[in-house]
């Protein structure tokens, strides 16, 4: 008798540990921001989804979306989930948002671990546009000559690669049609060879959100 109370208690206490290891929540929250400003982004959408942690796979497979959540008016969220079966979940910057964005904070999918609460914060940098005006304001002669550097940006899209842009010859006017960028400072330098005599120029171009900025070349 002793020995089956034993056995069914012992049973009870496995079966405890079962339900509770299987059973716990994840939670997790934080906050998405402008990298740039540190303004608080509203509205942005964030998924929690399910999946395995597996041995040389971090990261996982996305599956079962557990929850949506968006950002409230101080960019702040919070994802919970209640007794998942699986060793973790994973958070993630909602569909379409990395393609307006670039995450330049955090890492997403971020594994989130059963029975862990975890704080995980999100930079971002949006898109605004450059458009690019060459012209040559006091043409000495078609032998004038302009080399346009890009030297890179707080924040590189990738739109445009460091070094020689274009080069270019005579009496021109030419202007652009705006290109996609990062917002954030935007670095130039041009050299200019008028009559045997070669002057180097350098410019910042600050591009905001939605907006679309102009570098004015003129030489």
């Amino acid at each position: 008798m002793k020995l089956g109370v034993l056995f069914i208690g012992t049973l009870f206490i496995f079966l405890l540990s079962t339900c509770t290891k299987f059973g716990k929540n994840v939670y997790v929250d934080g906050y998405v921001r402008n990298a740039i400003t540190g303004e608080p982004y509203a509205n942005i959408s964030l998924r929690l989804y399910r999946g395995q942690i597996s041995w040389g796979d971090p990261v996982g497979t996305a599956s079962k979306t557990l929850k949506e959540v968006t950002t409230d008016a101080n960019g702040y969220y919070k994802a919970e989930h209640l007794s998942t079966p699986f060793n973790a979940v994973y958070i993630q910057l909602g569909k379409g948002v990395e393609g307006g964005y670039i995450l330049v904070e955090g890492q997403t999918p971020t594994v989130i671990k059963k029975g862990k609460k975890r704080h995980v914060d999100f930079g971002i940098v949006p898109y605004g546009a450059i458009s690019i005006h060459i012209k040559n304001v006091s043409c000495f002669n078609t032998n004038d000559k302009i080399r346009l550097y890009f030297d890179g940006a707080d924040y590189n899209s990738n739109v445009f690669s460091t070094g020689l842009m274009t080069e270019l010859e005579g009496c021109i006017d030419i202007q652009d049609s705006p290109t996609k960028i990062s917002m954030g400072n935007q670095y130039f330098h041009w050299e200019v060879t008028k009559n045997g005599i070669t002057t180097t120029y350098y410019e910042t171009i600050f591009v905001e959100e939605n907006q679309t900025a102009t570098l004015n070349v003129f030489y």
